[in-house]
């Protein structure tokens, strides 16, 4: 009895796995930087409103205009 290779049914079924793991690869890739976009532009525009906010209505939420952007970005400037 003689074993016989189906060469080209294999190779198009490795073909088919890389192509498919790459693809979710590059899926994901691109997923996470336009998540961080996003997370970045929130974050700009929540800045902008609480920079632009009156000294009362700070005083309301208990955070002073030298204290907004150490709280948004986490520095000690």
């Amino acid at each position: 009895m003689y074993l016989t290779y189906n060469y080209p049914s294999q190779l198009r079924v490795i073909t088919t796995s890389i192509v498919k793991r790459s693809w979710k690869a590059t899926t994901r890739f691109f997923s996470s930087i336009g998540a961080s976009i996003v997370k970045g532009q929130q974050k700009r525009a929540d800045f902008w409103i609480i920079n632009n906010m009156s000294d009362k209505q700070l005083k309301d939420i208990g955070v002073t205009r030298g204290e907004i952007k150490q709280r948004f970005y986490e520095t000690n400037s």
